[in-house]
């Protein structure tokens, strides 16, 4: 009959036990850092982030989005931010969670997609309409005859996914338009009234357009 040695395989679970603790106690939460807290992107143009510098301090983990932004990803192995032309114009701040076994790091961001670009399309279903967006909030109209248009100078505003525009021909006559901006995979356009005078009165709406980004 075979006789087990019981104190020494004590002593063998014992020291098991300890060194795998010790390794546990080894592991800390991740430390990262990103290049760049504050992202650029152009309006319905894709784009990515640089990686970060990151130490897992132990076990590798992951990266993730705290919450769902569209047109906006993360890479859940490098840490590379990326966008697609889907992510709305304007600013949106985002957090991405850094985790491994012992716990987490969050970083947060902003990603600012100025509005910008050259939108053409009609008025009142037949007349040509041209606008040419700059991200300093400025606007060019063309409008009437696509090869001589008159052509008019203003400023928008974006909230949210709904925008408006005074402008003038020459500083004496005054229009306005009131849309909304809608994105697809494949086109962005903007569609409403326009409005003789500033500010877009409601009862002053003297047709429809529609407009769509080159």
């Amino acid at each position: 009959m075979k006789t087990i040695n019981l104190p020494i395989l004590s002593i063998f679970f014992l020291l098991t036990f300890f060194s795998c603790s010790s390794d546990d106690d080894n592991v800390e939460a991740p430390s990262v850092s990103y290049p760049d807290a504050i992202l650029e992107a152009i309006f319905f143009e894709s784009g990515n982030s640089t990686g970060p510098t990151i130490n897992w301090n132990g076990n590798q983990g992951s990266f993730s989005l705290a919450s769902t932004v569209q047109g906006l990803n993360i890479n859940s192995t490098t840490g590379v931010i990326s966008w697609t032309n889907m992510l709305k114009p304007g600013s949106q701040t985002f957090q991405v969670i850094v985790s491994n076994s012992a716990g987490q790091t969050v970083v947060n961001h902003t990603i600012n997609n100025s509005f910008q670009g050259t939108f053409t399309g009609t008025y009142s279903d037949s007349y040509f309409y041209e606008m040419e967006f700059s991200t300093d909030g400025t606007v060019e109209v063309r409008s009437g005859d696509e090869t001589s248009p008159n052509v008019g100078t203003g400023t928008y505003t974006l909230d949210g996914n709904e925008l408006s525009i005074d402008y003038s021909y020459d500083n004496s006559y005054y229009y306005s338009t009131l849309g909304t901006i809608t994105q697809s995979t494949n086109s962005a356009t903007y569609e409403g009234d326009w409005y003789y005078g500033e500010g877009a009165v409601e009862g002053a709406i003297a047709g429809e357009f529609l407009v769509t980004l080159n």
